[in-house]
């Protein structure tokens, strides 16, 4: 999955926990949240470690529970670690459990089949030829909620007081 998936989904799940529970979201933490795995991974893993994996530490439990314990002490970062959660349930990660349970299951994390960032930036564009693969379905999803959610939330926003 990648940007708009990612985003969209992601506030899509909140704003639907938001309308069902009552609960007020801090919408900026669910999109820093829903790319905060990519943002640390893809240059780790990619760029700076010669692993070429772009789902490393960003991406496993212990990197979430580690957001989670931060939040029950400072409490405005709980929304943090639910859409970095999210993220992992989105990327399907439960397929790499070397990488979802790291480091219970040893501390090398498996590269991966693309040689490099190269080859990695010519994989994300071919995803956004239209077809019917997850990562491009995904994609038009969330393109699809953002800008409903844009309109609701501003719309709600220029009521306020």
């Amino acid at each position: 999955m990648l940007l708009f998936g990612h985003i969209g989904i992601t506030l899509g799940v909140a704003w639907l926990i938001e309308s069902k529970l009552r609960v007020k979201i801090d919408y900026r933490q669910i999109v820093i949240g829903s790319l905060l795995p990519d943002m640390i991974d893809k240059p780790v893993g990619m760029i700076l470690l010669p692993i070429n994996n772009g789902r490393i530490f960003g991406h496993t439990l212990l990197f979430v529970l580690i957001l989670l314990i931060i939040s029950l002490k400072y409490r405005k970062f709980l929304f943090l670690s639910f859409a970095s959660f999210l993220h992992l349930i989105e990327d399907e990660i439960w397929n790499e459990p070397e990488t979802l349970f790291w480091p219970l299951l040893g501390f090398e994390f498996p590269a991966k089949e693309h040689s490099g960032f190269h080859e990695y930036i010519k994989r994300i564009l071919s995803e956004y030829t239209p077809s019917l693969s997850h990562v491009f379905i995904s994609e038009v999803i969330g393109f699809i909620i953002i800008p409903a959610f844009l309109k609701i939330y501003c719309d709600n926003f220029r009521k306020l007081p």
